[in-house]
């Protein structure tokens, strides 16, 4: 199949045409093909405020936050609910160590806790509320509950987070290079 004549006929295809020539290229690696798509493809220009950039790295790193949030409240589900013996966690690992039951618990509400401090201590630093931008995405009582779960398994010890300051430069580094993107 000659390549250079079909690709003559890329500015007739539609959106849905070039989108599953793009992904099917992206697919099988083949960048010409997939660069002589994206430059036969019109091009519409677009005016954003110069906040739209902020706005859309909170956005997604809000969904990441969730999403991950919601992973850890899963796994605190299934050692807490389904696990009934805790021999069924023999030889299991976490950050390449293997851990008990107590363990286990304790990884995943350090974890939720870390995420939790780091997500109010970004908010805070670019002065927003944290609760008020998480409003409205999915199961975000579960991310509550779970935190509530994760503070009253701390109330008779000092809950100590190491790994906040990496959290809160990794939660820095995606609103950056996200906000960058749109600069």
């Amino acid at each position: 199949m000659n390549i250079n004549a079909i690709q003559k006929h890329y500015d007739k295809l539609t959106i849905k045409e070039r989108f599953a020539l793009l992904v099917a290229a992206g697919a099988r690696k083949d960048d010409q093909d997939r660069d002589a798509l994206l430059r036969s493809a019109p091009r519409k220009v677009f005016s954003f405020p110069n906040t739209y950039g902020l706005s859309d790295a909170f956005e997604w790193l809000a969904m990441w936050h969730v999403m991950n949030q919601l992973g850890l409240c899963a796994s605190a589900y299934y050692i807490t609910i389904v696990v009934e013996d805790e021999s069924e966690l023999t030889g299991v690992k976490i950050a390449g160590r293997p851990f008990n039951f107590e363990d286990a618990l304790d990884f995943l509400f350090m974890r939720i806790m870390t995420n939790c401090e780091a997500w109010r201590a970004i908010c805070k630093e670019y002065g927003i509320d944290p609760e008020k931008i998480l409003e409205g995405l999915p199961y975000i009582e579960m991310i509550e509950l779970s935190e509530l779960t994760a503070r009253a398994a701390y109330l008779d010890a000092p809950l100590e987070l190491p790994e906040l300051q990496e959290t809160v430069n990794g939660y820095r580094e995606v609103i950056e290079t996200k906000r960058k993107q749109w600069e």
